[in-house]
């Protein structure tokens, strides 16, 4: 699958409000924004033929962009993720979903509906040489909007670059619908139009039915849950830490496969930390859902605890990571560097709490505040 930029496509005289019968069901919502691209999702009412149109200060005319794979547009479909590429850093661009509904699609006859466009929405792209960055971050949701709404509303989410959901935002999927009532369609309410949300997988996100699914809701690269993102001088590392217990234990039914899956990422991040964008970073922190440190949870979960701690720490020492953050445990652990075997500070935040991150040379600053509005932590790193 690869974006376009199209430059031939005759519209019908669509409207900018959205039809009655025909519109756009979930999103749209932004996706992994980096220096020159940025996807962005959206579900449509009804079977469709969609594109994304993109404007920008000193460009002549809109683009527009589609995906287009082995010569075929996507068409005739409701679910779409549409990467915009060719940006530059840390530019403001606009953009608008627009959208035929198609009635009947035969071999040799295409009858289209309504035609629609939404209103038009901002976004900036990444920018290398930015001074500071700041992050909101929020855990373990398991499919309470109201919560999340709750703790967004508590953050300085006007003013971060983007938003963190550090695993756990849903129970388990079984359903098309879960994903948007448990967080998306809330995060495109309140800021996704315009700034992207990262979502860590964890580990409640691999069960049920549909997990394999969870791909076509959260932007990956290449297809995986892990990667590095660049934030002017910060490395934020994402990592899928899988299930808390044995790939053999029942309740998995023998279709796991976490041992050999960390395995992969340990290698992945091995290589990737040598890189001269990484270690020119004066900031790097690692995001993953189970902390790499033995919490003394249920026995069976501390499986994946273990395995984290034996896999990532030396790399994590190795990287010099600032620091690593955490969910999982439902209850708030701050733990200091214990020398030589563990260099790095690991933060779990509890799933009552969000965290603003700040990021500056001068170092990372860390506000956890509960549901109430209180403060519980105020650190500097």
């Amino acid at each position: 699958m690869r974006s376009i930029a199209l430059t031939i496509i005759a519209l019908f005289g669509y409207t900018i409000a959205l039809a009655d019968g025909f519109g756009i069901g979930h999103g749209p919502y932004l996706q992994n924004v980096t220096e020159d691209k940025v996807t962005v999702f959206f579900t449509t009412s009804a079977p469709s033929f969609a594109w994304i149109e993109v404007e920008s200060d000193g460009w002549v005319e809109p683009r527009r962009f589609a995906n287009s794979e082995a010569g075929l547009l996507d068409a005739y479909t409701k679910s779409y993720s549409i990467e915009i590429n060719g940006l530059e850093r840390g530019k403001q661009y606009r953009y608008r979903i627009v959208a035929k509904e198609m009635k009947e699609f035969r071999p040799y006859k295409i009858t289209y509906g309504d035609s629609i466009a939404t209103e038009w929405e901002r976004f900036y792209t990444t920018d290398s040489k930015a001074k500071e960055c700041s992050f909101v971050i929020i855990n373990d949701g398991h499919d309470n909007a109201g919560k999340v709404r709750t703790l967004l509303e508590k953050s300085q989410l006007s003013s971060a670059n983007a938003v963190i959901y550090l695993g756990d935002m849903i129970s388990y999927s079984e359903r098309e619908d879960v994903p948007y009532n448990g967080f998306i369609d809330l995060s495109t309410e309140l800021f996704a139009r315009n700034k992207p949300f990262i979502a860590v997988r964890g580990n409640h996100e691999t069960r049920g039915n549909m997990a394999r699914r969870y791909k076509e809701y959260v932007g990956t690269h290449e297809g995986r849950f892990y990667n590095i993102y660049y934030y002017g001088n910060t490395a934020l590392i994402v990592l899928d830490t899988g299930e808390d217990k044995p790939d053999s234990h029942p309740v998995y039914g023998g279709i796991n496969d976490f041992d050999s899956y960390r395995n992969e990422q340990a290698l992945w991040l091995q290589q990737e930390i040598k890189s001269k964008r990484f270690r020119q970073c004066s900031n790097r922190i690692v995001l993953m859902h189970i902390p790499p440190y033995i919490t003394g949870n249920h026995h069976s979960e501390q499986h994946a605890e273990k395995e984290l701690s034996r896999l990532f720490t030396p790399i994590f020492n190795k990287a010099k990571i600032d620091l690593v953050l955490s969910g999982h445990t439902h209850r708030h652990i701050d733990i200091e560097p214990d020398g030589d075997e563990r260099k790095f500070p690991i933060i779990v935040n509890d799933n009552n709490s969000v965290i603003d991150l700040k990021l500056t040379k001068e170092g990372i600053g860390v506000t956890i505040t509960d549901k109430d509005g209180k403060v519980t932590l105020n650190k500097k790193l």
